[in-house]
């Protein structure tokens, strides 16, 4: 029966390349799954109408049209003479530039290198011994999913360093696999406010025999959750000053690192704080965070009292409190709430794994409690912004029909 499924969805991706998508989650370790999923999210990227001026990939489309960024070689030098923030969206810049000046192109090559490692990264979350198909663990999924979802492409440089970033975590803080050393060095490439986390993430990795415990939740670590997670929620962004670190950092990211942190950026991030939508959002991140909070509380109970110890489970708890206790410092600062994403999906990828272990109707009752508070993300992240940021036929065309659709596609500036 898998069989025929596999092969049902390769004439089924020309047919219809959406339905074939959906197939992927049949079967995640797939090689032909894999390859459907990778060509659909390029696909994804290659459909997007850059008609929303307020979206990532309108403005990325934008600089795109009138930037010029030169050869490959010349991308390269203005790099390492610190004249460029971060290499990816640069190189891609180029490379795209040098057969056609289609933003279209550009961004089904950003949706390919998403399309991925965000295949993998789902492969690490549901590669579980003994998974069952329930509501439960659907729930878990879809939340896992929307944190991070493809329609995410829009934002290409952090998403997919996100993305990246989080393969590289569960890789080498769980499975040891040093070969994602690479990966972990690599995401300032793509984003440079990952160079933040880069050296938080390389010494837990070099000290987890000593900072991760395998029998327990360490005092300090416990502290020091409880204390970032109450700062993170009471004070407000911007209110610790990277400006120390310009000196240490290249002038190209030194000058990001200023703007991001000035008092101008911190102003425009209140203002559009007062719109209804940013009110809703806000106000569901909140709760969504104080609800995880009151879950992790009861798992370290359940670790704690458990006959039975749980190494590999423990270990990942502590490093989840740990990553928390970071992210949540880096909350502090405009834009740095999104790095607690990343650890929220660390977060996920434990409690799955947590709840096959230690299953019961009361964590049956606590996953179901996910829906209202993660409702708004769910259908703003899934729904809402795949369908206003890509062009319709997307999701009931055939692979011919979006691919002729963006052809020769001119960029219209709209502001």
């Amino acid at each position: 029966m898998n069989k025929y499924k596999i092969n049902l969805s390769v004439p089924l991706l020309f047919i219809w390349p959406f339905g074939a998508f959906l197939m992927t989650f049949n079967n995640l370790k797939s090689k032909w799954y894999s390859f459907i999923y990778t060509l659909f999210c390029t696909l994804l990227g290659f459909s997007f109408s850059f008609k929303d001026t307020s979206a990532d990939s309108y403005r990325v489309a934008m600089v795109f049209d009138i930037l010029n960024v030169g050869s490959i070689t010349s991308v390269l030098q203005k790099y390492f003479n610190g004249h460029l923030p971060d290499l990816y969206k640069n190189l891609f810049f180029s490379i795209t530039k040098s057969f056609t000046d289609n933003p279209k192109v550009l961004f089904s090559l950003f949706g390919f290198v998403f399309g991925l490692f965000s295949y993998k990264s789902l492969k690490l979350f549901f590669g579980i011994k003994g998974l069952e198909k329930s509501f439960s663990v659907f729930i878990l999924g879809i939340v896992f999913i929307s944190l991070n979802s493809v329609i995410n492409i829009n934002g290409a440089r952090f998403w997919t360093a996100s993305i990246i970033c989080f393969c590289c975590i569960i890789n080498l803080i769980i499975y040891d696999k040093k070969i994602w050393m690479l990966g972990l060095f690599s995401l300032f490439l793509f984003h440079f406010s990952f160079l933040f986390i880069i050296p938080f993430l390389f010494i837990i990795y070099v000290l987890k025999s000593k900072l991760l415990s395998e029998k327990k939740t360490p005092r300090w670590i416990f502290i020091l959750y409880i204390s970032t997670f109450v700062f993170a929620l009471f004070l407000s962004t911007n209110i610790i000053n990277l400006s120390a670190l310009s000196s240490l950092l290249p002038s190209s990211i030194s000058r990001k690192v200023e703007l991001y942190n000035s008092s101008d950026v911190a102003s425009i991030y209140e203002e559009r704080g007062k719109t209804l939508f940013h009110i809703v959002s806000k106000t569901f991140g909140y709760a969504a965070r104080i609800y995880l909070f009151f879950v992790i509380l009861k798992i370290k109970k359940e670790l704690q009292n458990s006959s039975t110890q749980e190494p590999q489970l423990q270990k990942l708890f502590n490093f989840v409190l740990l990553f928390f206790s970071l992210t949540f410092l880096l909350s502090l600062f405009p834009s740095g709430g999104r790095f607690v994403i990343i650890a929220t999906q660390v977060f996920f990828f434990f409690f799955i794994r947590f709840y096959i272990k230690y299953k019961s109707n009361t964590l049956q009752r606590l996953i179901l409690g996910l829906l209202p508070v993660y409702s708004f993300l769910i259908l703003f992240n899934i729904v809402f912004l795949a369908l206003n940021l890509t062009s319709s036929v997307l999701w009931y065309g055939n692979i011919f029909w979006i691919i002729y659709e963006g052809i020769g596609f001119t960029f219209v500036h709209l502001e």
